[in-house]
């Protein structure tokens, strides 16, 4: 991994999360799909560019070092090239989200206590439990418009031995 580093303006919970994971700045493995999305946006800063603002609350998310693009000279994104990375980290926090909050709640009577504790495992604010909630009900939502039903149904049965 290299020094250079490029910042992004996320959402609050989306902040705390990858902080939580991944530390300050923020630093993918080696290989990683997420690594392989900041690979594919990079241009090379010419020498009249400016070095970019950094917006109050911004991420810093390391530079990727590799053989094609050495981050001292490929180390700019391009606006959309950082809405394309914004759009890849909220759809990787999704899929967790997704995947551990079904395991946790099979009915919604527990769905806000599952928040709860899917933001403290995540180092997220107990302040966005409920906007965490609400990001996975609607998304169950959509899926059960469209005839899709990702719960679990099965159940676990016990043999009993008769004797």
């Amino acid at each position: 991994m290299s020094d250079f580093v490029f910042y992004l303006q996320l959402k609050p919970f989306v902040r705390q999360y990858y902080v939580h994971h991944y530390g300050e700045p923020v630093r993918f493995e080696p290989g990683s799909v997420s690594n392989s999305k900041i690979i594919s946006v990079l241009n090379i800063r010419r020498g009249e560019e400016q070095e970019e603002e950094v917006p109050e609350g911004a991420l810093a998310f390391a530079i990727p070092t590799t053989k094609q693009k050495d981050p001292k000279y490929w180390n700019q994104i391009t606006p959309h090239g950082k809405k394309l990375i914004i759009q890849h980290l909220e759809a990787v926090m999704l899929s967790n989200l997704w995947t551990e909050m079904e395991q946790m709640c099979s009915d919604d009577s527990q769905l806000q206590q599952a928040a709860y504790a899917w933001c403290e495992m995540h180092g997220i604010s107990l302040d966005y439990a409920d906007t965490i909630r609400m990001k996975y009900y609607r998304e169950k939502k959509k899926f059960l418009s469209r005839g899709i039903d990702l719960r679990n149904k099965t159940r676990k049965r016990t043999h009993i031995k008769k004797i």
